[in-house]
């Protein structure tokens, strides 16, 4: 039998929560939007997890929740842990449930039963789908081998092109590029940090494709040129991919000359 190490469940004001020290989740607009979006159509269905410590009632998983409104009161599981075990469970919560597989024709069934008011809450449902996808195209053939052979498929539109302010999301990028010019640093580190921090933008690829199909072909030769799609570079470029082939096929036998 396992232990159970919940005391209680507890009603606690959001702004007496206190943030754990050695949370290592960061959360961008993007994943802000969607949580904001489904609490407003659904509303709190679960708790967030903290423990008693002499700094107060500590988090452990719900950060993000407790962030949106200091006023907010939040339904609280109380646990019974020391430093120890409650930083192991900080550490392995995410990733464990990261570990759950993914069946897509229920993935499908699921996203086509049910429709969000919330655009965000879209968005996020459309990079789901569009990574489980991607995660089929490099599927390996069985347990101990690799393949670089993938099927590609054409991309057909799905509806009218996006704002360009919607095909990425730089909430984090710009968060780093602040505190940057706020350190004061040497212009040299400066620069080198500022360009670093644009690592931190994240594309929403489904729509970076609705908004190639959709552009003229001196923006789309532009696009290609910076790999912001996937197609078979032996086909024609039809509804939104680029080539990005050889230039991972060039990197990957450089490494493994052998394979």
């Amino acid at each position: 039998m396992y232990k159970d190490r919940i005391v209680e469940l507890r009603r606690v004001r959001a702004g007496d929560l206190v943030p754990a020290p050695l949370n290592w989740r960061r959360h961008p607009k993007a994943q802000q939007d969607a949580m904001k979006g489904i609490l407003d159509e659904v509303g709190y269905a679960d708790a967030v997890l903290a423990r008693e410590t002499p700094r107060g009632l500590e988090l452990i998983d719900g950060h993000l929740r407790t962030s949106l409104d200091d006023e907010q009161i939040l339904p609280v599981l109380v646990l019974d842990l020391n430093d120890e075990e409650a930083t192991k469970l900080l550490l392995t919560l995410d990733p464990l449930a990261a570990m759950a597989e993914t069946d897509n024709d229920a993935l499908a069934s699921l996203m086509a039963d049910v429709t969000f008011n919330d655009d965000s809450i879209t968005a996020m449902l459309e990079s789901l789908a569009n990574e489980e996808w991607l995660s089929d195209l490099i599927q390996q053939p069985d347990a101990t081998s690799y393949t670089q052979t993938v099927d590609i498929p054409i991309y057909h539109p799905t509806g009218p092109q996006p704002p360009i302010e919607e095909l990425t999301d730089r909430s984090t990028a710009d968060e780093l590029i602040g505190q940057i010019r706020q350190a004061e640093l040497p212009p040299t580190i400066e620069r080198f940090l500022m360009d670093a921090a644009e690592r931190h933008v994240a594309f929403n690829f489904q729509r970076i494709a609705n908004y190639y199909a959709h552009s003229s072909p001196d923006i789309q030769a532009l696009m290609e040129r910076s790999a912001l799609v996937i197609v078979d570079y032996n086909q024609a470029i039809e509804n939104g991919f680029v080539r990005l082939k050889n230039d991972i096929d060039t990197a990957f036998f450089e490494d493994y000359p052998d394979a």
